[in-house]
């Protein structure tokens, strides 16, 4: 009886890790391309670098 009961829990704690971790998945993949996130931080930095050289000039 002990036996069925630990294997139970095991399952259950199986079941519940593979549950959370194919939702961190799901949220965390949603299929955007996140380099775009970055050329436009480049773009923004490249501006002010730009502007910079311009007022000393």
């Amino acid at each position: 009886m002990t036996t069925k009961s630990i294997a139970e829990r095991k399952w259950w704690k199986i079941g519940a890790a593979t549950f959370l971790s194919v939702g961190l998945l799901a949220a965390c993949g949603d299929g955007e391309n996140e380099s775009d996130v970055d050329d436009t931080i480049d773009e923004e930095i490249e501006q002010d670098i730009e502007e910079e050289n311009k007022d000393g000039e």
